[in-house]
C-alpha cells in the first residue's frame, strides 16, 4: 500500500531526488543549528545528500544520493573505495563466517533474515562549483562508472564479501579537486543481529534501525595522515571489509538526508529536523547533520516521546511501551545529564545541539551514532543494578571517543571503546559512588570494579591493545582487549599520575585531535607532554605488549633487639619479602602496618623479581601491604597484596575474600544483559 505512492523505477527517484535538491536546497532561516558554531568545525572532506523511501512491508530504504568528496592529498586519485556494510548481512560474507551468524548473544535463523546494499547505478555528476559545506550547483554532463563497479577484499580474500567497493574512475580527481557522484541505491534492511535491520513487536508492528545503510566514502589517508609516511609519494585508502568484531571509520563532513515514511511512524535521527511536511498518509522528513561521519535513524510507530534540554542540547528519548514508565524515562535522563556534564567539565565542549536516546530491542540495542545513541532497558530491572544508566553514558562517551576523536576503529579499536570505558567508569563512580553498578550495602561494585574485573577475569596475559580488532581471537579477547583492559590501563595511569593530570591530558588531547584521527602514538605524545614524563615504559608493556602485573608479600617477620636492655623500650627488627609474581612492573609503597594502628610508607620501583626489605621501629609490626591505597588497577590478584603476621580476628580476611568472589559472582551477571 505504501510502496504504490512511491514506485522503485529509477526515472522517478531520480526526478524525485532533483526536485527534493532544488526545492529542499535551502533550510529555513529559523531552522535550528546542529552545532554550536556558525562556521564549519571539521575539515568536511564529504557531503552527503540523501534521498530515500523506507518501505515497511519489503523492509527496503531505496533512493538516491549525491556523494561529493574532496581529494585532500598531494597527487591524483583515480580509483575510489566504498564501505557497503549492510552487505556483511548477506551469506557467505566475511562477518558471517567470523561470527557464524551470531553477535554479543544475538542470532536469527529466519529466511527473511538476510540484507544487503544493491548499488543500481553510480555515475559522475559533473564538476562541482561550490562549496562543500552547502548544497552545490554542477556543470559538465554525467558519466555513468557502473560497469566500473567491482568488490575487492583487501584483508582476507574472500571472494563472497561485498562490503568493500572499488570504482575506477576515468579521469582522476586532481589535488584539492572536488568530484560528485550519483548514486541509485536499494538497502534491504536484515533482522537485526549486529546493530541495524529491522524487528517485529509483539503485536507485529515492525521497528528499524537503520544504520551503516547507505553507499559510504571510505577515507583517504594522505602522507603523514596517521600511520603513512609523510614522504610516501601517494596517499592510499583505508577501507577494511565489516568483520565480526569490528566497527567503522569514516572521514567527516555534511549530511543533508530526506526520509520518507508512513506518517504514523515516529522517527529520531542523527542531526537537526528541519523540515517535516505529511501528504497522501506520507510524512517527509529532512534532517541536517554537520560536522560528523556518519548518519543513522529509526523508524517505529509505538515510541513513546520524551524530551528534555541541557544547556544548549536538546535531549529526546524514544522508548518502546513496555519500557515507558516514570522511573525508565529518569534513570535514562538523569544518566544522560550525568555524563553531558562531566564530559563537559573533564574532556571539552559537546558541540551538537541534539541528543536522541533510543530504546532498541536486541541486537540493535547499546550503539553509538552521532548525536544518537541506542540504550539498554530493562524492564522492572531494580534501581540497585545501573545497567541502563552504565549503557547510556557508555553510549553517550562515542560521541567524543568514536565521535569527535574519530579513532580508525578497525585497527585500533582501544582509542574508541577503552578510552570511553574509562571515562564511563569514572562518571559510574562519580554520579553513583562506591556502589556504581551494583548498590548492595557491604558489597558495593563500582564501575572500576567492574572494568578490572573484566579484564582480570579473560585470561589476562593474552593479547594487546594495538591489535587490529579482526585479527584478536573472535569474542573475548576482543572484549577484554577493547573495553576492559584499556579502561583498567588508563585507571592505573591515572594512580601514577594523579587525576589533574589525567584531566588535562583529557582536555588536551580532546582539543589537539577532535575531528582528526588520532593514533595511539599520537596519544601517548599527549600525555607525555602534559605529564612531562617519558612513559614509554609504561605503553610498552600495557598498551604495546602484554605484561601482566601481580605483587604478592611472600614473607613477614620481626624480631626483638636483644641488645636493649629489658628495662628500656623494646625495639623490633623488621623483615619483608616481595615477590614479583608476572612481567609486569609499577612504582609503587609498601606499607608497614603496626600494632598501635600506625603505619610507614616505603617507595618502590617495582622492577626486583623478589625485594628484601628491612627497618626496624619501636612497636611491633603486624602487618605488610603492597599498593595499600588500591592504585594498581592491573593487579590480577589483590588478595595476596597484604599480609599479617598475626591477624586480629579472621574476620577481615575472609570477607575480603567473600567480598572478591561476590564481585566475580556480579560481573557474571552483568554479562546476561
Amino acid at each position: 500500500m505504501f510502496y504504490s505512492f512511491f514506485p522503485g523505477a529509477r526515472p522517478l527517484r531520480l526526478a524525485l531526488f532533483a526536485v527534493g535538491a532544488l526545492v529542499l536546497s535551502v533550510a529555513p532561516a529559523s531552522a535550528q543549528r546542529s552545532t554550536t558554531s556558525s562556521e564549519p568545525l571539521s575539515e568536511r572532506r564529504v557531503a552527503y545528500q540523501i534521498d530515500v523511501t523506507l518501505d515497511p512491508e519489503a523492509r527496503t530504504v531505496s533512493g538516491s544520493q549525491r556523494l561529493t568528496w574532496r581529494n585532500p592529498g598531494n597527487s591524483p586519485v583515480d580509483e575510489l573505495q566504498f564501505h557497503l556494510y549492510l552487505n556483511a548481512f548477506s551469506p557467505g560474507s566475511t562477518f558471517q563466517v567470523e561470527s557464524g551468524g551470531e553477535h554479543r548473544g544475538n542470532s536469527d535463523s529466519r529466511d527473511d533474515r538476510w540484507g544487503g546494499i544493491t548499488v543500481e547505478r553510480l555515475a559522475v555528476a559533473g564538476r562541482p562549483e561550490g562549496d562543500l559545506g552547502g548544497v552545490l550547483p554542477y556543470s559538465g554532463q554525467p558519466v555513468d562508472l557502473t560497469p566500473n563497479m567491482r568488490f575487492i577484499q583487501p584483508d582476507d580474500n574472500n571472494r563472497d564479501d561485498r562490503t568493500v567497493m572499488a570504482v575506477r574512475l576515468p579521469n582522476p580527481v586532481l589535488p584539492g579537486e572536488t568530484i560528485a557522484l550519483d548514486i541509485d541505491f536499494e538497502s534491504r534492511m536484515p533482522r537485526v543481529v549486529a546493530r541495524t535491520g529491522f524487528a517485529e513487536d509483539a503485536q507485529g508492528n515492525p521497528f528499524f534501525m537503520v544504520a551503516q545503510w547507505f553507499p559510504k566514502i571510505a577515507v583517504y589517508e594522505i602522507p603523514g595522515q596517521r600511520y603513512v609516511p609523510a614522504d610516501a609519494p601517494t596517499g592510499q585508502w583505508n577501507a577494511h571489509q565489516f568483520h565480526a568484531n569490528s566497527e567503522f571509520y569514516a572521514d567527516f563532513g555534511t549530511y543533508d538526508v530526506t526520509m520518507r515514511v508512513p506518517e504514523f511512524f515516529v522517527v529520531g535521527a542523527s542531526g537537526v529536523r528541519v523540515q517535516e511536511t505529511t501528504e497522501d498518509g506520507i510524512k517527509t522528513l529532512r534532517y541536517r547533520a554537520d560536522d560528523v561521519h556518519d548518519f543513522a535513524w529509526t523508524a517505529y510507530e509505538e515510541y513513546r516521546v520524551h524530551e528534555a534540554t541541557w544547556r544548549h542540547v536538546e535531549l529526546r528519548l524514544l522508548l518502546r511501551p513496555a519500557h515507558d514508565t516514570e522511573t525508565q524515562v529518569r534513570r535514562h535522563m538523569d544518566s544522560a545529564i550525568a555524563a553531558l556534564e562531566r564530559f563537559d567539565d573533564w574532556v571539552g565542549e559537546y558541540p551538537y545541539t541534539t541528543l536522541t536516546i533510543v530504546d532498541a530491542p536486541g541486537g540493535a540495542s547499546g550503539m553509538e551514532y552521532p548525536t544518537l545513541i541506542t540504550g539498554l532497558t530493562l524492564y522492572m530491572g531494580p534501581s540497585w543494578i545501573r545497567v541502563a544508566e552504565m549503557v547510556t553514558i557508555h553510549e553517550f562517551g562515542h560521541q567524543y571517543f568514536y565521535g569527535l576523536l574519530a579513532s580508525n576503529e578497525f585497527e585500533e579499536a582501544w582509542l574508541d571503546e577503552g578510552m570511553n570505558s574509562y571515562v564511563e567508569s569514572k562518571i559510574m563512580d562519580d554520579a553513583y559512588g562506591e556502589g556504581a553498578f551494583l548498590d548492595i550495602p557491604g558489597l558495593p561494585v563500582s564501575g572500576r570494579h567492574m572494568q578490572r574485573l573484566a579484564y582480570v577475569k579473560q585470561n589476562p596475559s593474552s593479547g594487546n591493545l594495538t591489535t587490529r580488532s579482526w585479527e584478536y581471537q573472535f569474542g573475548a579477547d576482543y572484549a577484554k582487549n577493547s573495553y576492559a583492559k584499556p579502561a583498567t590501563v588508563m585507571n592505573t595511569l591515572e594512580g601514577y599520575l594523579g587525576w589533574e593530570t589525567m584531566r588535562t591530558f583529557l582536555r588536551t588531547y580532546y582539543s589537539e585531535w577532535r575531528f582528526r584521527h588520532p593514533t595511539t602514538r599520537d596519544l601517548q605524545d599527549v600525555v607525555e607532554a602534559v605529564s612531562g614524563q617519558d612513559l614509554d615504559w609504561f605503553f610498552q608493556q600495557y598498551v604495546y605488549g602484554s605484561a601482566v602485573l601481580d605483587y604478592r608479600i611472600d614473607a613477614i617477620s620481626y624480631s626483638r633487639d636483644r641488645s636493649i636492655p629489658d628495662s628500656l623500650d623494646a625495639r623490633y627488627d623488621y623483615r619483608v619479602v616481595v615477590e614479583r609474581v608476572f612481567d609486569g612492573t609499577m612504582p609503587t609503597v609498601l606499607r608497614l602496618e603496626f600494632a598501635d594502628g600506625t603505619g610507614r610508607d616505603i617507595p618502590w620501583d617495582g622492577k626486583d623479581r623478589w625485594k628484601e626489605f628491612t627497618a626496624s621501629g619501636d612497636e611491633r609490626l603486624s602487618a605488610a601491604f603492597v599498593d595499600p591505597e588500591g592504585l594498581l588497577w592491573l593487579e590480577v590478584d589483590r588478595l595476596n597484596n597484604r599480609r599479617a603476621i598475626q591477624p586480629v580476628s579472621p574476620g577481615p580476611t575472609e570477607r575480603r575474600k567473600f567480598a572478591v568472589r561476590f564481585q566475580q559472582l556480579a560481573l557474571l551477571i552483568s554479562a546476561l544483559f
